[in-house]
């Protein structure tokens, strides 16, 4: 059933910000592997990194029935008030070592500018903590994701549910080990 509520437009429904986490996360890893550049030199993979666990907890919130401006108002850019509220509505306490990378990277992570992170001159980013960590929010929240998307927007032409949720722990499964299969 579609619904024709602004609030549910495709481009901010909880699919488009799961899949705007993927995207972000994939690009974070990406540039880590294919490039040697210290973190000194670059802060971009954590900039995406936190812009893609931003994108993955705001999903779920979604799904929840959060409003975008509700969401803009009440938690900004925060990733520590999003991800208390994601718990607070349901979401598991994440694993501590994904708790730890996203507590070391949220103050970095504001809402006026991405702050560096500050690490020594001769280190590489070790992104993967991190990447783990917003597909282990991905891979759990994908069935409350689709489950809004066939509430909201789904259409005749839209996949099952059950099927809709193996395709997008599959494109986890891409970018990630944290997935089972």
């Amino acid at each position: 059933m579609t619904s024709t509520n602004h609030d549910h437009a495709p481009r901010d429904a909880a699919l488009a910000l799961w899949r705007y986490a993927h995207d972000y996360l994939r690009a974070a890893q990406t540039l880590c592997r294919q490039h040697r550049i210290g973190c000194a030199d670059s802060q971009v993979p954590f900039h995406l990194v936190a812009q893609g666990i931003e994108f993955a907890l705001k999903a779920y919130l979604r799904a929840k029935g959060a409003s975008m401006t509700a969401l803009r108002a009440e938690l900004g850019h925060s990733l520590s008030k999003a991800l208390a509220r994601c718990e607070a509505q349901g979401m598991p306490r994440l694993p501590a070592r994904y708790r730890s990378a996203i507590e070391t990277l949220s103050p970095c992570h504001g809402d006026t500018q991405f702050v560096h992170l500050a690490t020594a001159r001769n280190v590489f980013p070790d992104i993967d903590p991190l990447v783990d960590a917003g597909v282990w929010i991905l891979d759990w929240i994908a069935p409350h994701v689709v489950e809004h998307y066939v509430v909201h927007l789904a259409d005749a032409a839209s996949p099952p549910p059950g099927d809709f949720v193996r395709r997008l722990r599959a494109d986890l499964r891409a970018t990630s080990d944290v997935v089972p299969p």
